[in-house]
């Protein structure tokens, strides 16, 4: 049974099809020629459905979220899964309601420049979302039309053709020394010792939460990560004396296979420690606000101004190419300065022998 009906000058149809009511505008202000649009739409609809396999029509973007999810769940790392759990969140703000083959490249458009304006929930200067978290969220949407495709919706994947956000190199902070003995100092356990694991390391934080006691080698005085999110990632980090000292009291006093439990359950390994930390900067007063991450940053930029060869720190980071490396490594102000100072000195070197060169020519024995 089929509805036709006007909207102002405009007609527009409203039928049932498959369990799904179908109602959407002609476009048209004459009767005969919205007829004749209706007649093409149920047409479009059988056509669909010709052929040996019946292909259901996709269903709403809400009611395929937890499919998605449930997917990803059994393919993904727990911390994968979580993300695109996040993002899906997210993108049921844009989406609900909008069957998954009426969302169109036009409408992720309207989300991409849309998101990419609002303000960071748990930002305290309050700065705008990141391209990175855009771009992350259209990571998740892109995957999810994949896999209705593959599970035989008839969709087509919205995301083709929206340009992603240049994320660039992102915000990347070095702490000074003066900053990293005050946060120590303001830092309670377990987060001081995971924090000077990763200034002295440059391990990841998901890398520390997961050490376990089996991969301590204390005689060798090395640390083996065997996971991460690239082969490079599975390496053995050589330890500092203060790290050595640090891992051997945790040795013997946590009982357990992981150097940092988790609190509520000790055969697990510690998730995070995000409030601890901003409690300790906070106490710290550091006014320039630093994620947990940038003390990877800022061992990797020590590195590199105590000498250590971009191969070398490649390896120790687990990256699979020195191009990435180079985005951790930033120069602190004071090295910059005394580069600057380093150029002054051989300019001025090098200009006082050209003028003692130039004297010396001048210079004639007496006749």
């Amino acid at each position: 049974m089929c509805a036709l009906y006007r909207r102002g000058n405009t007609w527009w149809y409203a039928f049932q099809y498959q369990g799904r009511r179908i109602q959407e505008s002609t476009g048209m202000t004459n009767k005969t020629a919205a007829q004749q649009a209706e007649t093409i739409r149920k047409a479009a609809l059988l056509e669909r459905r010709a052929g040996i396999a019946r292909k259901p029509l996709p269903p709403k973007f809400e009611e395929y979220v937890p499919k998605f999810l449930a997917w990803s769940k059994q393919q993904h790392r727990d911390k994968t899964y979580k993300l695109h759990r996040t993002n899906c969140h997210l993108l049921l703000r844009y989406f609900t309601g909008k069957y998954l083959d009426d969302i169109t490249s036009g409408m992720v458009e309207d989300f991409k420049l849309a998101r990419i304006r609002e303000v960071r929930s748990n930002a305290r200067d309050g700065r705008a979302v990141t391209s990175a978290t855009v771009n992350r969220a259209l990571t998740t949407l892109r995957l999810m039309f994949n896999h209705a495709a593959r599970g035989g919706l008839a969709v087509s994947n919205p995301t083709t053709g929206v340009t992603w956000f240049d994320e660039g190199p992102g915000r990347m902070r070095i702490i000074t020394f003066e900053e990293e003995m005050a946060y120590l100092q303001a830092a309670s356990q377990p987060l001081r010792d995971i924090a000077r694991i990763m200034l002295d390391t440059g391990m990841r934080p998901e890398e520390v939460f997961r050490i376990e006691f089996a991969n301590l080698n204390f005689d060798r005085w090395t640390i083996f990560n065997p996971l991460g999110k690239t082969p490079a990632a599975k390496r053995t980090v050589p330890m500092t004396e203060e790290v050595w000292n640090l891992l051997k009291s945790r040795a013997i006093a946590v009982k357990g296979r992981y150097v940092f439990p988790s609190p509520k359950n000790p055969d697990t390994p510690i998730k995070g420690v995000r409030k601890g930390h901003d409690k300790s900067v906070a106490r710290a007063r550091i006014e320039d606000h630093f994620k947990l991450y940038d003390l990877r940053h800022t061992y990797a930029t020590r590195a590199v101004m105590g000498g250590v060869d971009l191969p070398t720190l490649a390896a120790l980071l687990g990256h699979t190419s020195i191009s990435m490396t180079m985005r951790y490594v930033h120069p602190a102000e004071e090295h910059k300065r005394e580069a600057v100072g380093k150029l002054e000195n051989f300019k001025f070197a090098e200009a006082r022998k050209l003028a003692e060169r130039v004297r010396g020519s001048l210079q004639f024995p007496l006749q």
